[in-house]
């Protein structure tokens, strides 16, 4: 059964970033009206017993902090995304990502090795998520976190998931992982090598060195320990070491006729989920004729298994059948794109 995700991975912007963005050709700030920030800060501190901090502990840390024009500009200004799909794959990955990827699988491969052996989450995933978020941790943003969810949370249209993340955020700096002078990350408030939310910090940041931090910022242990936690899943969602994402397919003669029968509506869901087919064993694909690239049939299993297409017009479609493993990809941010990527790239560390 799929599993309806409810986290928000604000790494979702990555997309914008293969896109030019000239903020001077955005008007928005003409319009924006920023009367209401200090007495937007002023209830923040006012809320700070609601999620259990001192008032006068948050006071001191926003009060340095103005609206931030330029995250503005960044989330409302964002560029259309023209990329085919195919397109989009070669940029994201590219011959570079995949030879740093191999250079830092055999750099830290004793590392890897324990954290598979601990959590059982293959490697190559956790490789893939980091070079796909930050460029294997170089690329992890320099935005005061405060700043950018102080930021987010004055624009009305999600201001209780930004105010939720901002007093997380403040949770954090108050349990001492980091201080404040480094608290950086993305213009969306995503933070460390891995790019979590302050929300998914709290929920699955690792201390892999048992250092009494978890440092995803410097510390590449606890980054990859923390991405594979993430990985890991909860209850009935757990990551099954036994099997792998998925795979692209060579769709039958007659997938036309046969989408109308695999494709359902969903009512729930994020738009990833949406747009998977109804789950069934992956041997009932085999007996459709669905085929590996290389033109086999597909394993005889009757693992749980779903149909995706990919392309805007016919003759630009690919197919991909995915694995219980390839929702948990899509809890870490539930995008196709950013899914198959993930996938894809993985299997260039095998």
């Amino acid at each position: 059964m799929i599993k309806i995700f409810l986290y928000i991975s604000l790494s979702f912007f990555f997309i914008k970033n293969l896109i030019a963005h000239d903020p001077k050709n955005c008007d928005v700030l003409q319009d924006y009206d920023f009367s209401g920030f200090n007495d937007w800060k002023a209830e923040i501190v006012n809320r700070s017993a609601e999620f259990g901090l001192n008032k006068s502990f948050v006071l001191e840390l926003i009060a340095p902090y103005e609206i931030n024009k330029r995250v503005i500009e960044n989330d409302k200004c964002q560029p259309e995304f023209t990329l085919t799909f195919s397109e989009y794959i070669e940029k994201r990955i590219s011959e570079l990502r995949i030879k740093n990827g191999l250079e830092n699988s055999s750099k830290y491969s004793i590392l890897l090795n324990r954290i598979d052996n601990y959590y059982n989450v293959q490697s190559r995933f956790i490789l893939s998520i980091w070079g796909l978020e930050t460029a294997y941790g170089k690329i992890t943003g320099n935005y005061p976190v405060l700043e950018s969810l102080l930021t987010m949370s004055y624009d009305e249209r999600r201001r209780k998931y930004f105010t939720k993340e901002l007093f997380n955020a403040l949770k954090i700096l108050d349990q001492g992982h980091i201080n404040i002078d480094d608290f950086k990350g993305s213009w969306a408030g995503a933070m460390g090598q891995n790019q979590f939310m302050p929300s998914s910090f709290l929920n699955y940041a690792q201390d892999f060195n048992n250092d009494g931090k978890k440092n995803i910022w410097t510390d590449t242990e606890d980054s990859l320990a923390s991405i594979a936690r993430y990985l890991q899943g909860v209850g009935s969602n757990k990551w099954d070491s036994n099997y792998t994402w998925g795979r692209e397919v060579i769709p039958p003669t007659n997938i036309e006729s046969l989408e109308s029968e695999l494709f359902i509506k969903r009512e729930k869901g994020c738009l990833a989920v949406k747009k998977l087919s109804k789950q069934l064993p992956l041997s009932k694909f085999r007996q459709m004729n669905f085929k590996k690239m290389n033109e086999n049939l597909l394993d005889n299993l009757d693992i749980n298994s779903y149909l995706i297409r990919m392309g805007r017009v016919e003759g630009d479609y690919r197919y991909f059948i995915v694995y219980d493993n390839y929702l948990n990809i899509l809890s870490y941010n539930c995008s196709n794109y950013y899914g198959l990527s993930v996938g894809l790239l993985s299997d260039k560390f095998k």
